[in-house]
C-alpha cells in the first residue's frame, strides 16, 4: 500500500491487436509503469516492446508456448485459472491491478481492440467500468471514457494529441455517447466546434472531428453523461 497521493502506474497487456510503432513502444517505456501485467496472449505485444512482465495470469489457451516457456525460464510464474470461467483474461488482470495496486490505480491497457468484436465489446464495457483511471493505449489510437452523473459539477478536460502519433498523418477525435444521453456539451479547439448541445444516447455526430492545432489541446465541457473518447490515426 502506497502512503503518498500518487496513483500507482499500471500496464495491462491484453491478447487483442496492438499497432506497435517504434514511438509508441518508447512511450510505453517512458511512462514507467511500476506493475506491468500481460494477460494470457498479451504477452507477445510485452516481449515485442522489451517490457518484462511482473505477472502473467489467465486460462493459457492463446499464449505461444514458446514464449510461454521463455517466461518461466525468466522466473515469471503463470497465475492460471480454469478455461471455464466466469472472467474474462482481461478483466482478470483488471482485478489483480487493482488488488496490488489500489483501487485508484492508473491502468493502461495495450491490446484492448482486436478480430473478435465480442471481446473487443466486452473491454468497453470495462473502459466504461473504470472510467476514471483506466485508458487504452495504442500505436494508433487512444481510448477512454468519462462520466458526469446528473447533479455532478460541470466536467471540462482537454484532449492532446499523443506524442506518439505519427506527426505526418491527421489525428481523429471521435466523441460518441456512451450508453446514456450527453447534456450541454460543447467542443473548443476541434474543426467542429458546437456550443452547450444535447446529443442523444445513440448519437453519432461526434465521429471525426480533427483538433485545429497539434500543438494546441481541444476541450471538451459538459453537464452530464457517459462518453467514450478515441483519438486515432488511419
Amino acid at each position: 500500500m502506497r502512503c503518498d497521493e500518487e496513483k500507482m502506474r499500471v500496464l495491462i497487456s491484453t491478447g487483442g491487436s496492438a499497432e506497435l510503432t517504434p514511438a509508441f513502444m518508447e512511450a510505453l517505456r517512458s511512462w514507467k509503469p511500476e506493475l506491468v501485467i500481460a494477460a494470457d496472449s498479451g504477452l507477445r505485444h510485452l516481449v515485442a516492446a522489451g517490457i518484462r512482465p511482473d505477472i502473467l495470469l489467465g486460462d493459457m489457451d492463446s499464449v505461444d508456448p514458446a514464449l510461454l516457456a521463455s517466461a518461466k525460464e525468466q522466473g515469471i510464474t503463470p497465475l492460471l485459472y480454469p478455461v471455464q470461467k466466469d472472467e474474462p483474461d482481461t478483466e482478470l488482470a483488471v482485478d489483480e491491478a487493482l488488488r496490488l495496486a489500489g483501487a485508484d490505480a492508473e491502468i493502461r491497457l495495450i491490446g484492448g481492440f482486436g478480430t473478435r468484436p465480442d471481446h473487443s465489446f466486452g473491454n468497453l464495457n470495462l473502459l466504461h467500468r473504470y472510467a476514471s483511471q483506466a485508458e487504452f493505449w495504442d500505436g494508433k489510437y487512444l481510448a477512454k471514457a468519462v462520466n458526469v452523473k446528473d447533479g455532478d459539477t460541470r466536467c471540462s478536460f482537454e484532449l492532446w494529441r499523443p506524442d506518439w502519433f505519427d506527426t505526418s498523418a491527421a489525428a481523429y477525435v471521435s466523441l460518441l455517447p456512451f450508453g446514456t444521453p450527453v447534456k450541454g456539451i460543447t467542443l473548443e479547439g476541434l474543426a467542429y466546434p458546437t456550443y452547450r448541445a444535447d446529443w442523444d444516447r445513440d448519437a453519432v455526430i461526434g465521429l471525426s472531428n480533427q483538433f485545429m492545432s497539434d500543438d494546441r489541446p481541444a476541450r471538451v465541457t459538459y453537464d452530464s453523461g457517459s462518453l467514450l473518447v478515441i483519438i486515432s490515426q488511419d
